[in-house]
Formats: structure tokens, C-alpha cells, sequence
């Protein structure tokens, strides 16, 4: 009687409420490895809210938008300013991290690039669960 196959590794990093998991990278900065990488919706009020299954990446300040070498400075305070964004719709992540100094980095695979400038309090962004 052959062995039983190994168990399938464990996902990288460490497991967070919410559908995504940490990973320390080694400049001191945090990937967030979200467990599903599609852009389900885009919620605009007061800041912009962006929805990958469970998790929520919400943008509090104004932010950058790479999209075909074209540079966007997009606000929430200013729906008018978002049509790239929602252009971005359908799309998935790539690769989310936050680097040491605050600054959040959002790479979807179709190649847009979106930058949220931060203190290193994370005051003008945040990653937690969907709807929190």
C-alpha cells in the first residue's frame, strides 16, 4: 500500500479576518495575498472602496492611477475624477503591498498601477474585511 499524497502547502504569510494574508517582505513592507484576486465593485460615498471577495481595500485620500502609461490623480472627495478607475472594472489583482513609509501599492494584471501616498500611520488607506 502506497503512502498517502502530502497535504497541499499552506498558503503563504499569516492569515488575517477577511479573506487575505500577510507576508513581511524583506524591506519591511507587507504583501497582502488576497484570497480572491477579482475586482468584484467599486463603492463610491466619501472614499472609494475596492471589493476582492471578502477583503476591501478602501482609499480615504486622493491617489494615483497608472493606466496605459497615462497618469491619473484621482480623489474620493471627487467622484467626477474617477472614470479610470471604474475603467479598471473588470479586472484582479496582481500584487498589493504596503511599503515601510505608508505607501500602498495596487497592480492589477492588466498592468494599471494605482499609488496611495501614506503617512506611516495608514491613515489614507486600509485593508480589512469586506463591509468592515
Amino acid at each position: 500500500m502506497s503512502p498517502a499524497p502530502p497535504d497541499p502547502p499552506a498558503p503563504a504569510g499569516t492569515p488575517e479576518p477577511g479573506g487575505f494574508r500577510t507576508r513581511d517582505l524583506p524591506d519591511g513592507g507587507v504583501e497582502f495575498v488576497l484570497d480572491d484576486p477579482v475586482l468584484a465593485c467599486v463603492v463610491v460615498d466619501a472614499r472609494v472602496t475596492l471589493r476582492f471577495g471578502l477583503t476591501d481595500v478602501v482609499l480615504g485620500d486622493p491617489f494615483d492611477l497608472e493606466v496605459d502609461g497615462v497618469g491619473h490623480r484621482l480623489d474620493p472627495a471627487h467622484p467626477e475624477t474617477l472614470g479610470p478607475l471604474l475603467a479598471c472594472i473588470p479586472g484582479a489583482a496582481r500584487w498589493l503591498h504596503a511599503a515601510p513609509g505608508g505607501e500602498l501599492v495596487l497592480v492589477l494584471m492588466q498592468g494599471q498601477r494605482l499609488v496611495v501616498p501614506g503617512p506611516a500611520v495608514r491613515l489614507a488607506w486600509t485593508v480589512g474585511p469586506a463591509g468592515g
